[in-house]
């Protein structure tokens, strides 16, 4: 193996990332031909110019490839290509079905049911819940980020400049042998948004805004109700926060009701989602229910969760 290839595949290695693209590696690459070294090792004088063909060479003697081997045991040496995607990904070191899953997607996050297990609000679960952008925001946040890394504007690269693209990943079903749902949204959130935490993940009050979104992908209803009952008073001012920025006028009527008549919590900010209330429409608590004869008044919602400590009127 090139002395080179050697020495990219230790950098690699020390990122401690989980998985890696062609991208990470090639990005990689540049830095080690620029630095023309890699802690205190050289590369050797005949490795001058990073060109195109000789990113690919460097890469392909930096992997392998199962898929095109004549069998035998891969070389301990090499990056191996992950089995659990479809598109080119290659193994770094060991890591759950998180961590390879937000290594190989730079703009997915952690959500709903896995969201709420990060902040120990409820229990893991046996799916991985992550959302992403969806392809074509996807599409533009990759040429941003291309943009950002190489120093100058896509439209402006020669082929040596960009041998490798960043390219949404492909996972198969399963991720080191956990299920995993990939939610594609219009409205991600920003690394801003998610924080500086050493992982990626809804906010708290976002995460109580998707319980009540898409209770489906939470636990079910009847358990996320409890879950407000348990724990929104102490997050009170993120969950107000976040159901006033969302875009559904159901989340705000649910999050109003819990919060105002279940928990008694008064605030002019919820006062304020009452003209999202819809008389005579098919408001209800739980979307996958039926509907039930009780009903918040205040909030026109039907009450269709089989709780009977929830506040409500029956209709006679």
């Amino acid at each position: 193996m090139n002395p080179a290839a050697s020495i990219l595949v230790q950098m690699v290695r020390d990122t401690g990332r989980a998985i890696a693209s062609e991208w990470d590696i090639f990005l990689l690459a540049r830095q080690l031909f620029l630095e023309r070294g890699y802690r205190g090792t050289p590369i050797p004088p005949r490795n001058r110019h990073l060109s195109a063909r000789r990113a690919r060479k460097l890469l392909s003697e930096a992997t392998w490839d199962p898929t095109y081997a004549l069998g035998g045991q891969p070389p301990s040496d090499r990056l191996i290509r992950d089995k659990d995607f479809q598109s080119l990904l290659y193994t770094v070191c060991d890591g759950d079905a998180a961590q390879v899953m937000l290594d190989a997607d730079p703009f997915c996050y952690l959500s709903h049911a896995s969201a709420l297990a990060v902040h120990r609000l409820a229990p893991e679960t046996s799916k991985l819940q992550v959302s992403t952008p969806e392809r074509g925001l996807w599409s533009a946040q990759a040429r941003a980020e291309m943009t950002a890394a190489l120093g100058f504007e896509l439209e402006d690269a020669d082929e040596d400049d960009l041998p490798f693209s960043l390219t949404r990943p492909q996972p198969h079903a399963q991720i080191r042998g956990m299920t995993v749902h990939r939610h594609e949204t219009r409205t991600p959130l920003s690394r801003d948004q998610l924080g500086p935490g050493p992982i990626r993940v809804t906010p708290i009050g976002v995460s109580f805004r998707d319980t009540l979104a898409a209770p489906g992908w939470c636990g079910g209803m009847p358990a996320m109700v409890e879950l407000w009952r348990t724990h929104a008073t102490s997050h009170r001012d993120a969950i107000i926060e976040a159901i006033a920025a969302s875009d559904e006028k159901i989340v705000r009527v649910r999050a109003g009701y819990l919060l105002q008549e279940m928990l008694g919590i008064e605030d002019p900010r919820i006062d304020a989602w009452v003209s999202d209330a819809q008389r005579g429409g098919s408001r209800k608590l739980d979307p996958s229910a039926p509907y039930a004869p009780r009903f918040s008044a205040r909030w026109m919602l039907s009450i269709n969760v089989d709780d009977a400590a929830l506040p409500a009127t029956t209709l006679g």
